[in-house]
């Protein structure tokens, strides 16, 4: 088994963008001056007997299963059992368990269950950066803390503010709770 500080896969993507292979986009993005869209990944390469080939669950000669999770659409594999499940309605992978979430069509994101009914919505909330960081808070790997007035953060940008006793949010002046 192998894979990177991202994940556990058993294989490699062929970056279109630059023809350099790399156990995962993060990696890829890390080490390069570009973004690599994992939807636009045609090619793996198997990390045991070396073939690239089409994306696909499984190596075309070693029959090694490259993820114990795999997505498609996402080009997503990962190893470790992390709830992974591809939200149709995101497009997006999230970790954690379908059954624990659900998706608020109006801020276009999937929340834990508990916040069903206690969410203040906001139109397409997750389509913005986080306005600590500035990192996207649609695609990232971070959790997003949902403040009262609706807004997004991600969890350790909000846990940063509470340090540094920043209480309001940084979009709507509403307290931050």
């Amino acid at each position: 088994m192998s894979g990177c500080e991202h994940y556990i896969r058993k294989c490699c993507l062929v970056s279109p963008c630059c023809n350099k292979i790399y156990p995962c986009r993060f990696c890829h993005d890390d080490n390069e001056d570009h973004e690599l869209n994992r939807r636009d990944v045609t090619l793996v390469k198997c990390i045991q007997c070396d073939t690239v080939q089409k994306v696909a669950a499984n190596c075309i000669i070693c029959r090694i299963r490259f993820g114990f999770y795999f997505c498609s659409i996402c080009r997503l594999y990962d190893d470790a059992d992390k709830g992974q499940f591809h939200c149709e309605l995101c497009g997006l992978c999230r970790t954690g368990g379908r059954e624990n979430y659900f998706h608020c069509s109006k801020c276009d994101i999937c929340f834990v269950k508990s916040l069903r009914d206690s969410h203040k919505c906001l139109e397409k909330s997750s389509h913005s950066n986080c306005p600590i960081c500035l990192e996207s808070l649609r695609a990232s790997r971070d959790p997003c803390q949902v403040l009262e007035c609706g807004h997004l953060l991600h969890r350790k940008c909000f846990q940063d503010c509470a340090t540094s006793r920043i209480i309001s949010c940084p979009l709507c002046n509403a307290k931050m709770t």
